[in-house]
């Protein structure tokens, strides 16, 4: 029943990032926006869920971690309120930050609830994978539900559904997930400098490189994806749920089967297959950028590609990094935590500033991101053992 909570809680904190994102054509429309500050819905909630990561970490080694996922909640649920009845885009960018603010503490600290109660690595990595395969599903099919929303209410409907679904993520929590007294009292409530021993290992740095860049190029797709498919190529709000709901499907089922792929072909041929996967999209892009591909087919087809070769090796990699500095779990989640979604932010504000009614702008950037985390890892895979054995086995 714990885990199945803390899989509800995940599950709603990950959703609350780009349910409102199919939306983003109507709030522009609505308040006469540029596609630039429409973007910055995402980039303001995306922006405070970093600082909220990292205070989350702090405060969650030093007074437990169901009080400040506790507050998290509480601060989620009035600002998705806020979000409902704001009546001016100031309001509504204020309310989607603290609903950023608010989802960073359950989204940092309710995998390491798990961690705690699992010592054996492979259950770990059993768990993890399946835990960051429903994360990414929900940040995934959180547009086709948000579409959906939209096109038989309206943009509003979005928050009203987040609203309702932190009432019973905070009612489940509570009721199901017991109390931790246990805390880590020498680590100060706000500093960042409990941060350095992660910032001074070369090994973890890269891993967090790595993890970043690949979540970077994926969501900054996610983000830009409904300005893309809507406004560039002219479908609908309905076929635009559908496309969302290709690449959800596909990304859902190779992460969290990636257990059964692993045990069925092996660690060696599963990471192989991925690479290939990378190998393959890289052209695929190429090809889109040059010719000014146009096709929603073709697009949807290229980003499953990449998502049946981030899928697996992703989560992997959380655990090689959350694993690497030992009694930091906690800030190692959270420097993860705000690290892809830098990534992401950086990457979607980029496209959408120099956005040219094409993928473009959107497709440069996943593959700047998507070559250099190909280097990276091949780069660790030689030189680290212990990396390669994560990898391969």
């Amino acid at each position: 029943m714990i885990f199945a909570v803390i899989i509800f809680l995940s599950f709603v904190s990950a959703a609350e990032i780009d349910i409102c994102v199919p939306a983003f054509p109507q709030i522009q429309e609505q308040f006469a926006l540029t596609p630039f500050k429409t973007e910055m819905l995402l980039g303001i909630n995306l922006i405070l869920h970093c600082i909220g990561a990292f205070f989350a970490g702090n405060l969650g080694d030093k007074y437990g971690k169901k009080i400040i996922i506790n507050a998290g909640l509480l601060l989620f649920i009035a600002s998705s309120y806020l979000c409902f009845i704001a009546s001016n885009f100031s309001l509504l960018l204020f309310g989607r930050a603290l609903q950023g603010l608010g989802v960073a503490m359950p989204m940092v600290l309710s995998p390491i609830i798990l961690l705690d109660n699992i010592k054996d690595k492979k259950k770990q990595q059993s768990v993890m994978t399946m835990l960051h395969g429903i994360i990414t599903v929900a940040i995934c099919v959180a547009p086709t539900l948000g579409s959906y929303l939209t096109l038989f209410f309206d943009w509003r409907a979005n928050f009203v559904g987040l609203f309702i679904l932190g009432i019973i993520a905070l009612l489940l929590f509570n009721i199901f997930i017991p109390s931790d007294n246990q805390t880590n009292s020498p680590l100060s409530t706000i500093s960042i400098k409990e941060y350095a021993i992660i910032f001074k290992s070369p090994i973890a740095l890269i891993a967090i490189l790595i993890f970043c860049l690949e979540c970077g190029s994926y969501y900054a797709f996610v983000g830009m994806a409904p300005i893309i498919y809507i406004e560039s190529f002219g479908i609908s709000l309905k076929a635009f749920g559908i496309y969302q709901g290709i690449l959800t499907l596909t990304f859902g089922v190779f992460s969290i089967c990636s257990k059964l792929i692993i045990d069925f072909f092996g660690k060696k041929v599963t990471f192989i297959g991925s690479m290939i996967m990378f190998a393959v999209f890289i052209p695929l892009c190429l090809f889109a950028l040059i010719f000014n591909v146009r096709s929603p087919e073709y697009i949807t087809f290229t980003i499953t590609i990449l998502s049946i070769g981030v899928a697996i090796p992703l989560n992997f990699i959380y655990i090689f990094a959350l694993n690497s500095i030992e009694g930091a779990s906690s800030r190692m989640s959270a420097v993860l935590t705000v690290g892809k979604w830098v990534f992401s932010v950086i990457g979607f504000q980029l496209a959408s500033y120099f956005y040219s009614n094409d993928f473009r702008s959107t497709g440069w950037i996943m593959l700047i991101m998507e070559t250099i985390s190909i280097f990276f890892t091949a780069y660790l895979f030689i030189k680290n053992k212990d990396f390669k054995k994560e990898m391969i086995g």
